[in-house]
């Protein structure tokens, strides 16, 4: 136990001794974080205020009093007559931008609908961009205004108004307001927690191992009456602690940009939605998590003769975690199958959706979190048969 510690002391001082290790795996993960998301948050807040800001512009032809009274009315819209301008003209004006409607109603629209029973219905052609933003926005509230008059119209026809209303809806919105904020967390956490652990991981990991194997250094640890195994053990759980501190970092970035990234009006997600239980079970899952990431990146740095070659290895264990998580948020509920649990990286992530929304059961997290350590023991086992191979840890 006293080389177990002895190890995981040198490696923790060799981190915390260093003003630049401290520097890029503590504090750069959380700030950078922090500052993008905000910016993004920021962007995006910017572009649908200017979206929701813009004053719809509309060119029209033949488009009859009734219905511009109403576009005027309920859009806002700036009207210009588009008589005598070619067609040509008028779509190549709405693919630059410069408006975002044009109008084309048939001559003697209103006629037809007034006289209905001895004209054809009339026709409408409207040109908009659905790939602008403003554009397709006005045409949404183009349509409203359109089915509101669709309607009025109808009913003006019927000799007894009401009996256009075939039924009453009453609607009313029965919302957990908890639900709404842990819906909006568990879509991006589980992803970017195992995205953090796995570059706390990536960012020591390599040097530690492969680093010293690089340097020659590995040698002098080996030679000493210590057990492999206690190396093992001892690189591992220091190198577990260091990811998960850089892990952190990135978390408490995350959440202090969730305001302006998720437009929450600048005030934090409740996080007190969540029991003393979510807690504690979190931290249960993020601690077996770590030590299995932390156990597939040491043995893959072990078999790597240098820190670019283990990094190398590394990023495909990586994208994959990166693929899992991506799939993971854009998915259904959680699955709570027993058995997905027991699947590595993807139980983790299911388990802490689950979490996160209020669903999950006690089998399923002790499933999850077993599993984890179960294969982070395998995993030290691999890389104590590594350390007992002169072949494997003097190949430089």
């Amino acid at each position: 136990m006293r080389n177990i510690w002895t190890v995981f002391r040198k490696e923790v001082y060799r981190v915390f001794s260093d003003r630049r290790l401290i520097l890029t795996i503590f504090i750069v993960p959380g700030l950078s974080i922090y500052l993008i998301y905000t910016i993004m948050g920021s962007l995006l807040g910017d572009m649908n205020d200017e979206i929701e800001d813009h004053q719809p512009i509309i060119y029209e032809a033949n488009m009859p009093d009734a219905i511009e009274n109403r576009v005027i009315t309920q859009m806002d819209a700036e009207i210009h007559d588009a008589s005598g301008m070619d067609r040509d003209t008028l779509e190549q004006g709405i693919m630059d931008g410069e408006y975002d409607l044009v109008l084309f109603f048939e001559q003697d629209f209103m006629e037809s609908i007034n006289n209905y029973d001895t004209m054809e219905v009339p026709g409408l052609e409207v040109l908009y961009n659905q790939g602008e933003q403003k554009s397709s926005q006005a045409y949404n509230q183009l349509n409203a205004v359109l089915s509101a008059y669709h309607r009025d119209v109808v009913q003006s026809r019927l000799d007894d108004p009401d009996d256009y209303q075939v039924y009453q809806l009453s609607t009313d919105n029965i919302m957990d307001e908890s639900n709404v904020v842990a819906q909006g967390i568990a879509m991006i956490m589980p992803m970017l927690i195992i995205i953090f652990l796995f570059t706390g991981a990536m960012s020591i990991g390599p040097d530690a191992i492969a680093g010293e194997k690089e340097r020659g250094t590995i040698a002098t640890l080996l030679v000493r009456p210590v057990k492999r195994s206690s190396i093992a053990i001892g690189k591992v759980a220091s190198l577990s602690l260091l990811s998960l501190l850089s892990a952190l970092s990135a978390f408490v970035g995350i959440i202090l940009s969730l305001p302006k990234l998720m437009q929450l009006d600048d005030s934090m997600p409740d996080v007190s939605i969540y029991s003393f239980q979510d807690y504690t079970a979190l931290l249960l899952v993020l601690l077996s998590t770590v030590i299995f990431v932390v156990g597939i990146v040491s043995v893959i740095s072990a078999f790597a003769k240098t820190i670019k070659e283990a990094s190398m290895l590394i990023m495909p264990v990586y994208f994959l975690a990166m693929i899992v998580g991506v799939m993971n948020s854009f998915g259904a509920d959680v699955n709570q199958d027993a058995w997905v649990h027991l699947i590595p990286i993807y139980g983790q992530i299911n388990i802490l959706a689950g979490i996160l929304t209020f669903d999950y059961s006690m089998l399923n997290l002790l499933l999850s979190v077993v599993s984890s350590l179960v294969y982070t023991f395998a995993l030290v086992v691999v890389l104590n048969t590594m350390f007992n191979s002169e072949k494997i840890m003097f190949n430089r």
